[in-house]
């Protein structure tokens, strides 16, 4: 999406100072270096900070096209409603996952969660084949939501059945066969363990990327899973 719709000359990254922030803040510094990606702001913050207007201020002077952030779901709440509040306007916001897929980040960012994008591994209303379904009767059942962890254990016992059922016997060989030669539609999408880019025996998994709309959160990349259109660039927030 970044290379076909987004197209960003300057990117700004903030993230918390944890392990997941950093990290991921490495992994997305490695990618706009390879895309040739200018980022004209990174900067951490302390996980759990109330005032990011500070940060903001000091971003908004670097006018980045897109804004990549990292955080769990109170800071990435409060980072939208000061940007909101500031009336710091860019092309895309997108977060890295986390705090902003969270049905709690709309609940408490309110608004400024519309046009909010980000990334994820899986989403109930993804157009696989019974991942709505699985949804919905794991909330009948439970009274709670499932993240995609849920999904994926719901997809790896299907997994395990299949792989089971073809397998000659139950040998450690002749299981790691039949695993080997899997080719498996599932609620996590298809499922085939390949050696590919220094894996191996590994599933390509899909990423997603999803953005809030009408208090929804839509799937809108690929386009061929998609459950609505992109909205880019999204409007400023004044005309919203």
């Amino acid at each position: 999406m970044i290379e076909k719709v987004v197209k960003p000359k300057n990117v700004a990254l903030i993230y918390e100072n944890t392990d997941f922030g950093t990290s991921s803040a490495k992994g997305f510094r490695e990618d706009c270096a390879k895309r040739g990606i200018n980022i004209v702001f990174d900067q951490h913050y302390e996980h759990g900070a109330i005032d990011f207007k500070p940060m903001l201020a000091n971003m908004r002077s670097t006018n980045p096209d897109m804004v990549f952030a990292v955080s769990y779901v109170m800071d990435a709440a409060m980072i939208c409603k000061q940007m909101k509040e500031l009336d710091f306007n860019v092309d895309l916001f997108v977060g890295g996952g986390a705090g902003y897929t969270m049905p709690e980040f709309k609940d408490n960012a309110g608004d400024a969660s519309e046009y909010i994008a980000s990334t994820t591994l899986w989403v109930p209303n993804v157009a696989w084949p019974g991942a709505s379904e699985f949804f919905e009767n794991y909330q009948k059942k439970y009274q709670k939501e499932p993240d995609y962890h849920g999904a994926q254990a719901y997809a790896t016992m299907y997994v395990i059945a299949d792989a089971l059922s073809r397998a000659e016997d139950f040998t450690p060989a002749a299981v790691q066969k039949a695993l080997k030669e899997t080719d498996l539609q599932t609620i996590m999408g298809p499922i085939k363990f390949e050696d590919w880019e220094g894996y191996t025996n590994q599933n390509k998994p899909t990423t997603y990327v999803v953005q809030w709309q009408k208090g929804k959160l839509e799937v809108v990349w690929p386009e061929n899973v998609k459950s609505a259109d992109y909205v880019y660039p999204v409007p400023k927030w004044r005309e919203r």
